[in-house]
This record gives C-alpha cells, structure tokens and sequence, in this order.
C-alpha cells in the first residue's frame, strides 16, 4: 500500500519508519493469523477529504485520540505547543516578551500535579485512553517530521517537544476556568495582605459612594463582544419529518479556543463528525445519524465572590458562623508558587487561598472597591467550573446521543458542560434549547439575603453583574441538589431545557427567549447576564435583548411569514443559509429612518472637536445603503462607525423613546431619541472617514478582511458586522487601521454548519470560516476562508462512500 504523508518536509527517515510501520502491521482491520508481532499500542487508518479534513477510524478510543492528535498536529502543532506552555506556568521560561509573571504564577499553582491527578481518576477508561491516543499522535507526529521541519513559526524552538496525557490536562485544567477563574488572574496573583502590624479597626473605614461602579470587562464570559448563534427547526416549520440545525459559534481565530474539523469512527460505537477545539478528542460540535447539536456560549454565572470579615488585627484570619451557629476563627493560607525564568532562575511569589477559593485583590476590578485590611474586609472568589472535571466525560457521551431526549439526559446525567448553552435537532423533527451546565447553587432569595445588610460593596459588584456574597456565614454557602453530580451547583431539575416542535434560538442572551412563544422562568438569578433586575419584590422575567438576539428572532419570523420573499413559509437548508448570510442589520433596519429625517431636515450637524459638517452627502449614501454588511453593501461602514458612537448599553433602553416591554421584547425598545449626542455621532462619524479619503459609498469589500500569509499576503474581503449593530454574522476587527480601513479579523465565524436528515443519513453543509491550519504553509491555510467569503458551503462527506468520492491522497495507516 502506498501513503501520502499530506506534508511534503517530512524526513525521508521518517518516511521508511512509517513504510516499516505499515509493512509490520497491515492494512487497518487487516486479521493477518500468520503474524507473530505483537499489536501496535496505536494504531488509526487517516484519510483526508477535501480541505483537509480527517476521516479517523480505528479500532479503540486509543486509535481514535491518535489519529486526531496527529492529524491536528500536522495542521496547527505551534498553537498547541504554545498553549501547553501557558497552562503549564511555563510562558516566561519560553516564551519570551509574550511571556506573562501572573498568568505562570496561576496556572502553575492551578494546574498542579495533584489537581491533575484528581482530573485524570475522575475521567472514563475510554476517556483517558483517546486522551493518551491524541498525546502520543501528536508526538508521533513530530518524531516522525522532525522540530526543524515543522511550522516555520515555531520550528526549531525549545519549547515544542514530545507531549504527555499530563501537558493535555494542564490545557483542559486551564480551559475549564473560561467563564471564571481565568477571567480574575491578575487580581487572585496580586491579592495580598496589608503588613500584620498594620492597625485594621474603623480608623481604615473608607468613605465610599453608596454603589460605586465596578469596572469588569465580562465579555468573555458572556460574549457580549463575540457572537455565537444557533438555530433548531423541528419538522412544525421544515415540511419534513426531520429537524434542521444551523450553529455558527463566534471565537477569536486563533489559539486555543481554535476549531479543527474531524470525522471519528470506531465501528459499532461510535460515528461522529464536526469539530472540536485544540486538544479535545472528542467532537465539541456536531453530528451523528441521529443528531446534530451546536453550542453558544451561556449567559449564567460560573462563580460568586465572597465578602470576608477579618478578625481585627489579624488580615490572615476572618469571622465564619458554621452551620451549628457556633462563630469560628477560620485561616487563610498562604501558598509559595515557584515558577522557572531564563538563566536557570526562578520566582517565588504566593497565591493565598481560603475555604471558598483564591483571594482577589478587588481593587484591580475598580478603586473604588477597597484593599485587602480596609474596613476589615478581604475579598475571595469560588468557580463552579475549576471543580468540574467531566466535560471530556460529556463530550464523548454527547457523541453517541440517539435523540435530542437522550441528548438531554445524557447532559443531565453528566452535567459537565462548562459555560454553554445546547442548540440541537434530530432525525425525528425534534428541536433542543438546553443550558444544562455547571452553575453556583444560588437562589434568588439567598442571593438577596447573602447581600444584604453588609455594606456598599456587595451591591455595588451585585450591580456591575458580579454575584457577590457574605462569606461570614455557613448560610451564604452553595446549596446542593440530590440530582446534581457536583457538589454547590444545580442538578438536573433546577437548569432550564426546551424541546418543540417549531424551533428554537439562541445568540447569547439567557435561557428566557428560545422561543418567544413558551418564555422560561422561574430559574436562579445567576443563569443570568444581568442580576439586578431579576432581584427584589419587583424582579421582572426578561430584560432587553441583545440586538443580535432580535436580529435571529426576526429572521424567523420573517422566513415563517414570507416576509423575506424566499418563497413558502418553511426550512429547508438552502433557504435558511440564505437567512443566515444576508447580513441584515437590525439596528439600522430600527434607527436609520429617524436619522435620515433628521438628517433630512437640518443637514449640519455637529462636531465634539467644535465645528460643524454638512452631512447631506453621506446622507444621500445611507439613503442608498441596503442596510446590510455584504461585500458589495456601500455605507455599512459609515453607519458602523456612528453607531459605535452612539451611547447606547445593549441590554438597556435609555436611547429609545419606547422603552422596553416584556410583552413585546423582539420588538422593543425602538424609536431613536434624536439628540445632539446622536447627531455628534453621525457628525464624528462622517469626518472621520474624510479626513482619511474613505470614500462614504466604499464597498464593505474595500475595508474589511483577513490575510492569507501564506498568498503574499492577499487580503480576503469579508463580509459581517458587530453585534452591537445587530448583525447575525459577527466579523470583529481590534479596530481600525491608520488609513481608516478596519485590521484583519480576529473573532468571527468559526465552525458554521448546516445539518438536516434524510433516510440515508446527515445532509450536512458546512465552512470553518479561518480554515483548518493555522501553519500557512499548508494548503488548507485559507481555501475554507475563501469560500466562506464567496458564501459558497461544503458539503461535508460522512458516508464512506462520500469520504471516498472526496478523498484527498492515500489513506495514512499509524502503528505504534
């Protein structure tokens, strides 16, 4: 048999190793009696379909996790190796200026050895076993290529190495703490306390505003910047027996939140096909026979911080009333983290930690908060999340679901999911909403009681939408469920799930809207973006929505209506990617008519520098805008950029003159308040682009784009928009370039895909939108970017008889 290696800088020793491989062992599946070798540890057949994606077979979970682990490794090895360095607290050590003190210091301590064998006895036998097979097929791959030959952005550098199931639990260690601890390094590694011989009695009381305003970024956690969406159809709007499911998770486009696309198969086990991020064995997103599911990430809250009442005098121990009501004296204690640096040095810096987590040095969310000893009060946080040790547990059971009811109880059994919500459909015509995932065991009314009465600072973090507690009493501890698998967080009864026949959607907003006709309520504040609101005797059931989210609604309202004039008034997979592609903006389809009139009516419009312009040019041009972020859309530019100036909060109402209503919330708020502000925006707006001869009619095409490295550096034009703007399909940049043209993308459409069912299986059409290899030297670097730009799908081959049709050189057989 011969094998195509798929990378031409492969050693030609490398070459005969695998030859000897193959001529030991034989063809995969291959019962050859005579042979009196031992069977190889691993052993997977690869084969290659169009843009480069990996069909994996094998014969055990080991097989499996080797042949994803070296077929990813061929495409993108330097951001895992890289990854590994950071999780391992190793990133000052290798990594040069990009290394980082704090970020060593907590992984160092956070993923240690016996955090990581704790991980390692709570996985599955099969589990572990992908988990070593993706380990020793990513080191096979570099044996076999060399470090010299690989990526030239990493090759030949120290820190890439041979890789065990240990560095794969550091990276799993590190992406567990996603929605929470990760977003606190710096302040959990700056945390300290005051000198002991400082006095803390009420001499340190600080004179504070009753709320100060905490300044935190929780867009990570909630992805108010990112935007994924996903849609379920049952077969009430398909016209079909079956369900239809559109995902198009929203992440930065490269490291390790990266997507990679591969197909698994151990016969009479296991057979699904999607994408996963860097390390995971198991697919993240995708399909079976049977189901197809997507994830976006989740509104709910992984952690709470807890107020602690010191014993005056002493900054190392606070107040704590157990469960007996008897009042305790209870330490914090100091732990020496030593990590290594160049030169054979190391650094020895603490991490201090009570019964509830690390310490947090507050003060670094705002200085309004106090410090560590100020009114003898210190501040530590608790990660529902960095005690879950089962989300590979739950990928892999998520693989084999039959159903969207068995995709249900498999979660709920599992329950290890960390910050996303579930979109999913079937065969049968069934449509999933489910955010059943790790979250703190807070009830409203103990979130309410646990911050009452302790001073301003519990509600000013309440009120900056950080659920923060009294951590002086047993009464403010996690409440636990029977059904829950995890200790502090909610079991299966108390976490939001929809099944319809109709559909359901989601693009980060909470559980409450999946579908407006059965609202969810009743579930815990912290299931929340928002807290305040959802507090108190008058808590609502719903606040405004994400501009986005009414964005997914209305596209399906209007589809179901025909109002978007596709034809019918059901799904079926082309329409829908005609939904999903258009770019409508929802905001300017609420807003540009109140400012064109205005505009209309006094054309000169104000300046902040002082001044004034005359506006009716580009007016004229907004006038004639088609109120999307297509390529050829000519405008979109000038509306994004005014509308980046508005002051408008999101998930508020105070820019429009009807506000919000519960009853109507797709709807409103709507009416733009008109105001010198808004008409500063457009003004601002409008000389910007001017003042670097953007023409005001540009096409979107002229402005926004990725960079195809490895084609000279070809600018591949995108389309999309923000969500703030209310566009479906996020194309985010980190900004604009000096000569007013926006940088490349860098969060966007990953791993989109299109699946419904026939009697012969998944019809899938799917893209990954930044392609399969980050190493721009392959050749599947940026040929899914180009289609994705074109809007042009793929469809994806699952049967082996499509996995034949669009196969790509020789099936690669690995023994070891």
């Amino acid at each position: 048999m011969s094998i195509d290696m798929l990378n031409q800088r492969v050693p030609r020793l490398a070459l005969l190793t695998v030859a000897v491989s193959l001529g030991l062992s034989g063809c995969f599946g291959d019962n050859d009696n005579n042979s009196t070798f031992d069977p190889p540890t691993y052993s997977a057949d690869i084969q290659r379909t169009e843009f480069g994606i990996p069909h994996i077979t094998a014969n055990d979970y080991k097989g499996l996790g080797y042949g994803v682990g070296y077929a990813f490794a061929e495409d993108n090895i330097c951001s895992l190796a890289r990854e590994i360095v950071v999780a391992s607290g190793q990133s000052m050590l290798y990594l040069g200026d990009e290394g980082d003190v704090a970020s060593d210091i907590f992984y160092t301590w956070y993923n240690s050895p016996e955090r990581r064998a704790s991980f390692l006895a709570a996985q599955d036998p099969e589990t572990i076993d992908a988990v070593t097979g993706y380990a020793a097929g990513y080191s096979r791959y570099l044996r076999d290529t060399g470090v010299d030959n690989i990526n030239p952005d990493c090759a030949g550098a120290e820190w890439v190495r041979e890789i065990t199931i240990d560095d794969l639990l550091t990276v799993y260690g590190k992406a567990n703490l996603r929605g929470g601890l990760s977003n606190f390094v710096k302040p959990i590694v700056a945390a300290a306390p005051p000198a002991q011989n400082t006095i803390m009695n009420s001499s340190r009381m600080r004179t504070v505003s009753p709320e100060p305003a905490v300044e935190f970024d929780d867009s990570t956690i909630n992805a108010m910047k990112g935007g994924s969406n996903a849609y379920a159809f049952g077969s009430e709007v398909t016209g079909t027996e079956s369900g239809i499911l559109y995902g198009n998770p929203h992440e930065p486009w490269e490291g390790v939140q990266r997507f990679y696309e591969f197909h698994l198969t151990l016969p009479g086990e296991i057979d699904v096909m999607g994408s996963a991020q860097q390390g995971q064995p198991f697919i993240n997103i995708g399909f079976n026979k049977d189901v197809a599911w997507s994830h976006t990430v989740s509104t709910a809250k992984r952690f709470t911080l807890y107020q602690l009442s010191l014993v005056n005098g002493n900054p190392m121990k606070y107040n704590y009333q157990n469960s007996e009501g008897v009042f305790e004296q209870r330490d914090i204690e100091q732990v020496d983290v030593t990590i290594q640096l160049p030169n054979n040095q190391t650094l020895v810096r603490p991490i201090y930690l009570s019964q509830y987590g690390p310490m947090l040095n507050v003060k670094a969310l705002n200085g309004q908060l106090p410090n560590w000893g100020d009114n003898n009060l210190a501040y530590t946080i608790r990660d529902a999340a960095s005690e879950n040790p089962r989300a590979l547990n739950q990928w892999r059971s998520m693989n084999k679901a039959t159903s969207v009811e068995d995709l249900v109880d498999r979660m709920q059994d599992t329950l290890g999911l960390g910050f996303v919500n579930t979109i999913a459909t079937d065969r049968y015509g069934k449509a999933l909403y489910a955010d059943i995932s790790t979250v703190p065991h807070v009830t409203k009314q103990q979130l309410e009681s646990c911050s009452a009465n302790a001073g301003p600072f519990l509600g000013a973090l309440i009120a900056s939408d950080l659920p923060a507690l009294n951590g002086a009493t047993a009464a403010c501890e996690w409440g636990n469920d029977e059904d829950s698998p995890q200790a502090g967080i909610f079991g299966r009864s108390n976490l939001p799930f929809l099944i319809r026949d109709d559909y359901v959607a989601n693009s980060n907003d909470s559980y409450w809207l999946s579908n407006p006709k059965q609202p969810l309520t009743g579930f815990s504040p912290l299931l929340r973006r928002r807290l305040s609101p959802f507090l108190g005797a008058n808590a609502v059931d719903g606040v405004p929505l994400l501009m986005r989210s009414r964005m997914g609604l209305t596209q399906i309202s209007d589809r179901l209506s025909n109002k978007d004039q596709l034809g019918g008034n059901t799904f079926n997979l082309d329409n829908m990617q005609d939904v999903v592609y258009g770019n409508r903006s929802y905001v300017a389809e609420l807003v540009l008519d109140d400012v064109l009139a205005d505009c209309r009516a006094n054309s000169t419009l104000p300046l902040t520098s002082g001044g004034t312009i005359d506006a009716a040019q580009a007016c004229d041009v907004l006038s004639n805008w088609d109120r999307r972020n297509n390529l050829d859309s000519k405008g979109a530019h000038v509306f994004r950029e005014f509308w980046r100036k508005v002051n408008f909060t999101e998930t508020t109402d105070d820019a429009f003159s009807i506000k919000f209503d519960i009853n109507d919330p797709v709807n409103t708020p709507r009416g733009l308040i008109i105001n010198d502000g808004t008409r500063k925006a457009l003004g601002d707006a409008i000389t910007y682009f001017n003042e670097k001869n953007i023409a005001l009619d540009a096409s979107l095409a002229d402005l926004q784009y990725v960079i195809d490295a490895g084609n000279n550096d070809e600018k591949i034009p995108m389309h999309g928009g923000l969500g703030r703007e209310g566009i479906f399909n996020v194309a985010q940049s980190p900004g604009l370039n000096e000569d007013g043209t926006y940088q490349p993308i860098t969060n966007g459409p990953t791993y989109m895909q299109t699946v419904t069912f026939d009697s012969k299986g998944p019809i899938v059409e799917a893209l990954l939108a930044y392609s399969q290899a980050s190493d721009s030297t392959r050749p599947y670097h940026r040929d899914q970017t180009r289609r994705y730009s074109a809007k042009d799908w793929i469809r994806l081959p699952f049967s082996k008889t499509e996995v034949s049709d669009q196969a790509v050189g020789n099936t690669i057989q690995l023994r070891e």
